[in-house]
């Protein structure tokens, strides 16, 4: 053969690098036509914007797969993803859609998990993560902003009015008196409390330098009752002799003495007989059945009688107050009769600063003019209240008179009633001087030892004129003497 031809060789040479071309060109895009290793498992997404088939799968970062196919399968996207073999998904692994950067493309992002067992081939995960679909993001912050702005001008209409700002004024001064008041009070009852320990203390010291010094005694005592208890387990057999002794006696005295128990008892059988055939009193009294039937009601009305004065608690308090409008106090005598846990009323006594506000006008004719002046003089009164309370669970309702006219209020008890909040309307007919709108009372009690109890709240809240805060105290005590002095009052029968 003498040589190979020029066409030949560059037809040999383009042929190997078609062959080298193709190799790398399938390297490169990772598809292996012979043989497919590792193992597949399906995804389902709502969206897959940004995903293509051939996309790799990265698991931290790191590239572990790639997709094989997107389809539509019932309204969702199924994606058939091809793992490397080295890769080990558990049974609570994820999905996502990631980006690579803000103007990067998609890829799949695979967290494999930790909890057994390990994912096999054909299955499917259900830990899915949906990526976020901007549009919808933009009209629900087109949502949020419209209900913002509307909150902005609902605002505006309430609290940008002048009278609107002056109220708002008004309350923060009153509720920092309020906590002022409360500061002040906390402070006193901090010093009660540090005495108080300080005597349980002292106490405690003095029992246990009692018992230092009287150790000895102490020891002695003890000594003494263990040989006390050895001394007895030592008598004990002499005891049990001389029981038997008496026994033995008491048997004999029993046979010399037998006809006269005898008689007795043929003596108490003969009585038992006259009581079986109704004769004398007792016999009467078992046997009347009329006569039985009179004691058994009697017995059940004083049975109900006792019963209904143990259910009766009656309860005092005490109240005072420090009103700022009219800068002056007030006081408060309750007697709450409580016949039932859930029924109770309430008659008080109350000492009102601002009872009744009287003005003077004085007209006087001047070369200047006439002038009018105008004197207001307040005067206290004696007022009444007289209320019935139904309580349902933790919540009360009254209603009745309320400082001689027609009122209403609500308790709410919490902290298994050591606390109260209070809320009471009266003056519906505007009696007050000055008074436009219904007298309303709001506030809240607290019972900081068991008797004694600081209360604080707004007081005439509708009315500007003696509208303010108020601080004070009481004490209130259940009075066992007033409930055994209605036990002992005659019952007068209804039929």
């Amino acid at each position: 053969m003498r040589g190979i031809s020029t066409e030949l060789k560059v037809g040999f040479f383009a042929i190997v690098v078609i062959a080298v071309l193709s190799y790398m060109t399938f390297m490169i895009s990772g598809v292996n036509w012979m043989k497919k290793e590792g193992y597949t498992v399906y995804i389902y997404f709502k969206n897959v914007a940004g995903l293509d088939e051939k996309t790799k799968v990265k698991i931290a970062g790191v590239n572990a797969g790639v997709i094989e196919t997107i389809e539509l399968k019932e309204g969702r996207a199924k994606l058939t993803v091809r793992l490397n073999k080295d890769v080990a998904l558990y049974k609570d692994s994820s999905a996502s859609i990631k980006a690579a950067g803000l103007l990067g493309d998609k890829y799949l992002e695979i967290k494999t998990g930790k909890t057994m067992p390990l994912v096999t081939d054909g299955a499917t995960l259900d830990n899915v993560f949906e990526i976020v679909d901007i549009d919808d993001l933009a009209r629900n912050l087109t949502a949020v902003s419209e209900n913002i702005n509307i909150l902005a001008q609902s605002l505006n209409q309430t609290f940008g009015t002048e009278e609107s700002k002056e109220a708002m004024r008004e309350s923060i001064q009153n509720l920092r008196h309020i906590t002022a008041s409360l500061r002040d009070t906390i402070t006193v009852n901090d010093r009660k409390l540090r005495a108080t320990l300080d005597n349980i203390n002292t106490l405690a010291s003095t029992i246990t330098e009692l018992v230092d010094k009287n150790k000895e005694n102490i020891t002695s005592a003890a000594n003494n009752i263990r040989d006390f208890s050895q001394t007895l387990k030592q008598d004990a057999p002499l005891m049990v002799e001389n029981l038997n002794k008496a026994a033995q006696e008491l048997r004999g005295m029993v046979e010399e003495n037998r006809p006269t128990i005898k008689s007795a008892t043929d003596s108490i059988d003969q009585i038992a007989k006259k009581v079986e055939r109704g004769e004398g009193t007792l016999g009467k009294l078992i046997k009347d059945e009329s006569l039985y039937d009179s004691v058994q009601k009697a017995a059940s009305g004083i049975e109900k009688t006792i019963s209904a004065v143990e259910r009766f608690r009656t309860f005092l308090t005490f109240q005072t107050e420090y009103l700022t409008e009219p800068a002056d106090s007030k006081g408060y005598f309750y007697l709450t009769l409580q016949p039932k846990p859930d029924k109770y009323y309430i008659l008080g006594i109350v000492n009102d600063p601002i009872a009744k506000v009287k003005t003077k006008k004085v007209v006087k004719d001047t070369s200047e003019g006439r002038t009018v002046t105008k004197t207001e003089t307040i005067e206290k009164e004696v007022e009444f209240t007289a209320q019935l309370a139904k309580r349902f669970d933790d919540l009360a309702l009254r209603i009745g008179l309320t400082e001689n006219t027609f009122g209403v209020g609500a308790d709410y008890f919490f902290l298994n009633d050591k606390g109260r909040i209070t809320a009471d309307a009266w003056d519906f007919s505007n009696d007050e001087e000055d008074a436009k709108n219904p007298h309303i009372k709001v506030g809240v009690d607290y019972y900081v030892f068991k008797n004694l109890f600081l209360s604080a709240g707004a007081d005439n809240i509708l009315n500007s004129r003696w509208r303010g805060a108020y601080a004070g105290a009481g004490l209130r005590f259940e009075d066992e003497d007033i409930k055994y002095l209605f036990g002992t009052l005659p019952s007068i029968s209804t039929k």
